[in-house]
């Protein structure tokens, strides 16, 4: 389930610095006391580009095409077929009612060579199969040795002229491109049905999957999950069915598990899950899709237990990042019936990370601002000029994007921004020591026993992100992919993230003076290019943008960006995503990439009232570039910090304050203290000190209330922290 979510924006206030100041030294400073998960992690402009394919497919109705959930093209790299890109789409032949769903493979470079067809134009499902189908959420779940494997849903439209969609089967198709992909053949579309009982899932909705291949048994696995969301918006039930095949283009060869085993119903709240979102399906295999074996299932969650308490009344806490795995394809049939074998901590659970696991900057703070930003529930501005903001809760947005490999990592694409248990519903751009609010990177192990993760690394922040300028809506909040490349330099894996965003200068349109069109759908977004050379350890970054920060200490803050691809500022660009595997040439990598668009200059109706009226375009995007072999710049690779300093605890605190800190090595250490013009104000150590956790009390009898700076130097390297006093 999609929730409408507000964003906070968070005033940043800039500071006029002292002319005593080296803002170039301490700009040098802050660079080199960055923790892995910022500076540090990204490496220089690289020339990323993307040549646009010609239209494939046009509407006057592009609903199906919104979600970036609904993967809509994908690549086969079959040695024996060759490259060829696919997508299946959904093509509407009124403004609003019924469609068809299309399929095409091919190549795509500056033009499109292949060859297209109509796949589903005919529902076998409805109440009058002279209507044709309602299909939404056209998916490419995976193209793997010239097949093609799609999922969508069939809408029952009902009586003639009724326009009511009152069920809607979970759909599939497969394309036989063997031969080529002139001579692709779809499948005829079947629905996704349980081989032991019939069970179908209802009210089937904005379906997707991914597909693995075993070469040693020749099967192909496929789990596919749709939400139970058609008349029942409002609430949140997730269902997943497992099939597998050996003859995948033959729709009758599948067969599917009982999707009431991995069924998620957040509509009782006494038990399991209380909100879920979309689910994500990732199969552990190479960029053939060939198999381990192993694959993860991730998703946002709340469950019954994620409450706190805090000033003795119980708060519930942010979706977090929740996920099942499998260690043997998803599918069981030792015991002689067909049966999941994703494993989960209980009915209707997920395992679940909590935000201190994952995010380094748990915990960090946002002192004295007078607008700290503004309620969710309520769109009431949060007034708060003495107080300390922790960081406590982390909200992710409910749409993820992940991909896993054939080493059995897996790679999780996060939107981010910082919380607070002290302000829920509340969320923040950043925290005391610079911009949090952006895109992320999570990466984890499947073992046999498990999911290791790692921490998640910061990747890229929001257009316009110090101005208070976001865009966020519902419709394209979640546009944003993540996909696996192959490897490099050794085994290095090569991952690539993408995602639309816009700045504020063209939020909103100067041609579009109608009344009554509805701004809330007006899109005008560039498509961002990513990409990591060594499994996410460092990232491609296009550019920096310095903000003052208005911190005496920490005077600069970094904002990075990736290299835009799309530029179409006269367009209107949704439901952008990338493919989930790209190849590699040497150094130089190939993913393609596709959107919806619609073109102020084309209408179909007039007057104009809803963005519907335009013709809906949609197109592929061939992305190439050099890919950073070694990922990072050499003057970098020493900026390795070898200390933690921690927050002092307590905070606020009167009249003092224990300050603990940790060295990995015997170490040359200064502990200062400086007031907000940058004064020092106390030296607490200043020599020696060996390896090891330490703690260091700071009396401040004799010093008036504020805000001030602790500052750790460790063998030329250095990190800030603040801390109140309140007397």
């Amino acid at each position: 389930m999609y929730k409408k979510l507000t964003l906070i924006v968070i005033g940043i206030v800039a500071a006029v610095l002292s002319a005593a100041t080296d803002l170039d030294a301490i700009t040098r400073e802050k660079f080199a006391m960055k923790t892995p998960n910022d500076t540090g992690s990204y490496s220089p402009k690289l020339p990323y580009s993307a040549v646009i394919g010609n239209t494939f497919g046009q509407s006057t109705n592009g609903y199906g095409w919104i979600l970036s959930t609904t993967r809509k093209v994908q690549t086969n790299l079959d040695p024996t077929t060759g490259t060829m890109v696919g997508s299946i789409y959904r093509k509407y032949d009124t403004v609003t009612g019924s469609g068809t769903i299309g399929g095409m493979t091919g190549n795509w470079g500056a033009s499109f060579q292949g060859y297209a067809q109509t796949v589903y134009n005919t529902s076998i499902y409805s109440t009058n199969p002279d209507l044709k189908p309602g299909g939404r959420y056209p998916y490419a779940n995976e193209f793997i040795n010239g097949y093609f494997f799609a999922t969508f849903n069939d809408m029952d439209l009902g009586p003639v002229g009724a326009g009511i969609s009152t069920t809607s089967q979970p759909m599939f198709t497969v394309a036989d491109a063997t031969l080529g992909y002139e001579l692709a053949m779809w499948s005829e579309p079947k629905r996704i049905e349980a081989t032991e009982g019939g069970a179908v899932i209802p009210a089937a909705w904005t379906g997707e999957g991914d597909v693995v291949y075993d070469p040693v048994t020749g099967y192909y696995y496929w789990t596919v999950t749709f939400g139970e969301t058609l008349n029942n918006t409002d609430l949140a039930i997730n269902s997943i069915a497992v099939g597998k095949s050996l003859d995948p283009a033959n729709p009758d060869s599948w067969v599917w598990t009982d999707y009431h085993e991995l069924r998620f119903d957040a509509t009782d709240d006494t038990v399991g899950s209380t909100n879920i979102g979309d689910f994500h399906i990732a199969y552990c295999k190479d960029i053939q899709g060939y198999g381990t074996g192993k694959g993860i299932a991730v998703s946002m969650m709340q469950d019954v237990n994620d409450f706190v308490t805090v000033d003795g009344t119980d708060v519930a806490q942010n979706w977090k990042l929740s996920y099942m795995y499998t260690t043997n394809w998803g599918l069981d049939e030792s015991t002689g019936d067909l049966k999941s074998n994703w494993i989960k901590p209980g009915e209707d659970m997920l395992f679940q990370l909590e935000g201190k696991d994952i995010f380094d900057w748990y915990g960090e703070q946002i002192l004295d601002l007078d607008s700290i930003g503004i309620d969710s529930l309520t769109n009431e501005i949060i007034w708060d000029t003495l107080g300390v903001v922790t960081m406590n809760d982390i909200f992710i947005q409910t749409s993820l994007s992940a991909v896993a490999t054939e080493n059995n990592n897996v790679h999780v694409m996060l939107r981010v921004w910082p919380a607070s248990l002290d302000n829920p519903g509340s969320y923040y751009t950043m925290t005391d020591s610079g911009f949090r609010g952006g895109w992320y990177h999570l990466k984890g192990t499947i073992t046999d026993t498990g999911v290791t993760w790692g921490k998640a690394k910061y990747v890229a922040s929001f257009i316009d992100n110090d101005i208070g300028e976001h865009e966020y809506k519902y419709y394209n909040s979640n546009n944003m992919s993540i996909g696996y490349a192959g490897t490099i330099d050794g085994g290095n894996e090569v991952i690539y993230m993408s995602w639309l965003d816009k700045p504020a200068s063209r939020a909103t349109l100067a041609t579009q003076t109608n009344p009554l069109f509805d701004t809330d759908n007006v899109y005008n977004d560039d498509a961002y290019f990513v990409t990591s050379s060594n499994g996410g350890l460092y990232w491609d970054i296009a550019s920096t943008k310095d903000v003052e920060s208005g911190d005496p200490a920490n005077p600069i803050w970094k904002m990075y960006f990736g290299t835009n691809l799309t530029k179409t500022g006269n367009l209107h660009e949704q439901g952008w995503s990338v493919a989930q595997h790209g190849s590699m040439n040497g150094s130089t990598i190939t993913v393609y990439g596709a959107h919806q668009y619609y073109d102020p200059a084309t209408p179909t109706v007039d007057p104009i009232d809803d963005y519907a009226c335009y013709l809906q375009n949609l197109k592929v995007w061939k992305i190439t570039g050099t890919v950073n072999p070694s990922g990072i710049e050499a003057e970098e690779v020493s900026m390795v910090k070898d200390f933690r300093l921690l927050q002092n605890y307590p905070n606020p605190f009167n009249p003092s304050t224990e300050i603990r800190f940790a060295l990995a090595n015997d170490s040359n250490v200064k502990l200062s203290v400086f007031n907000t013009k940058g004064e020092l104000v106390a030296n607490l150590k200043n020599g020696a000190m060996a390896k090891g956790s330490h703690a260091v009390t700071f009396d401040a009898s004799a010093l008036n209330s504020g805000v001030y700076f602790y500052k750790l130097d460790v063998n030329g390297m250095s990190e800030t922290r603040k801390m109140v006093l309140t007397k």
